[in-house]
């Protein structure tokens, strides 16, 4: 990519970046979560966060302000589902790097990035073990247990599709529900129980739809309605007009479980 040649041999050279871009580039990194400056090395600026796992670098070329701007993700996750423009070579060490036109853009990777990070399979389960870790296997124990792995699974559903139901774009906490694709009870282990992929961030009507059968998505992401989904229900769901979902190859095997098992087919 020329992009990625721009980058190295720029790198390759430079020791400091003029005090503009790099402001510009400290700033699409400290506004989204990355506030601990990790140091400068072959053009990259490293930044770590308190609270996400994994650091990330950012980095221009000599065209400073006029783009292209680059992102490199330590998070092999995070690297695998950021939908952009692939760069090479990524900073040593890190899983990926990505180009963008602009700062903006760049910016908006670092957010993503930084949710992903959050709330990729890991770091719930983690989190979970950590909060459970003083708690033995008494009926009242094991209830707390789960309503500690359901609220840790929902926020990861939240930082995941970033807080908004995708098909409807509902924000309101409320009315959003952390719809597991493989429901709590069938799942073999906490960590699939815990996983960011196997589940959806759906208001509360596509929630009862979803998780009732009558509803499920194909590996397109489209909605897939059962023939028994009244008419009025259909209506009321926008079904014809639903965004597509935005999957990885995780959650697709997943869905592919739920129209074998759960959906209503006839």
């Amino acid at each position: 990519m020329r992009g990625a040649e721009n980058l190295e041999s720029t790198a390759a050279r430079r020791s400091d970046y003029p005090f503009a871009l790099e402001s510009e580039l400290r700033d699409a990194a400290n506004e989204h979560g990355y506030r601990i400056p990790q140091g400068q090395a072959a053009g990259w600026l490293f930044f770590s966060s308190a609270s996400a796992p994994g650091e990330i670098a950012v980095a221009a070329t000599e065209a400073g302000m006029a783009g292209p701007f680059f992102l490199s993700i330590a998070h092999p996750g995070a690297a695998r589902e950021l939908k952009a423009v692939p760069a090479a070579p990524p900073a040593k060490g890190h899983a990926a790097a990505f180009s963008f036109n602009d700062r903006d853009s760049l910016s908006e990777a670092v957010s993503i990035v930084y949710r992903l990070s959050l709330s990729l399979p890991t770091l719930p389960y983690e989190e979970y073990l950590r909060d459970t870790a003083g708690l033995g296997d008494t009926e009242a124990e094991r209830l707390q247990k789960a309503r500690i792995g359901q609220d840790r699974f929902r926020s990861a559903l939240m930082e995941y599709w970033n807080a908004a139901c995708p098909l409807t774009g509902i924000r309101e906490p409320a009315l959003l529900k952390a719809s597991h694709i493989i429901p709590w009870a069938e799942c073999q282990t906490d960590q699939e129980r815990l996983n960011v992929h196997n589940g959806l961030l759906l208001s509360a009507l596509w929630d009862a739809a979803f998780d009732s059968g009558l509803v499920t998505f194909d590996d397109r992401g489209r909605a897939v309605p059962s023939p028994r989904l009244g008419g009025s229900a259909r209506e009321a769901l926008a079904i014809t007009t639903s965004p597509v979902l935005v999957l990885s190859d995780d959650h697709k095997s997943r869905l592919e479980w739920h129209r074998n098992h759960i959906w209503i087919s006839a």
